[in-house]
């Protein structure tokens, strides 16, 4: 699906045409989902797409996802996790860019001063590590 925006004086526009520079790796209105779950007690994500089975968050990633599902309000230990290099409708929190480490990412949740760790999975869903990484919690009922 191609999604075409129209200025005011009619010219339309393509998505990569209305980003912003630093944004044109990205794909516009792309909004990725994971599974998480709690295994043992270690939050590890599948995604089926890619071939992902029990990949662990490790190295921060792991504390601030057990902060992000406490703040869900109920105990869960599964969740769809929504994520996006822009913000999107319901997307409650942001992770920014810190640095490439050990072929993975770290990332800040400045809310909470934490940083984790990005696994090389990552580039599965981005070219390269975006600015920010915008992400809502979906309970898995």
């Amino acid at each position: 699906m191609i999604i075409i925006a129209q200025e005011a004086n009619g010219i339309q526009k393509r998505p990569n045409d209305l980003l912003t520079e630093g944004q044109s790796n990205f794909l516009m209105n792309s909004i990725f989902r994971v599974l998480a779950r709690c295994v043992d007690g270690i939050w590890v994500f599948d995604d089926s797409k890619f071939g992902i089975h029990e990949q662990p968050y490790v190295f921060g990633s792991d504390l601030i996802l057990e902060k992000m599902v406490a703040g869900v309000g109920k105990e869960l230990d599964r969740v769809n996790v929504l994520f996006s290099a822009i913000p999107f409708p319901g997307s409650e929190h942001c992770l920014e860019f810190i640095r490439e480490e050990t072929e993975g990412v770290v990332y800040q949740w400045a809310d909470h001063n934490l940083q984790g760790w990005m696994s090389p999975s990552l580039r599965n869903y981005f070219n390269e590590p975006p600015p920010k990484i915008y992400l809502q919690l979906l309970p898995v009922e």
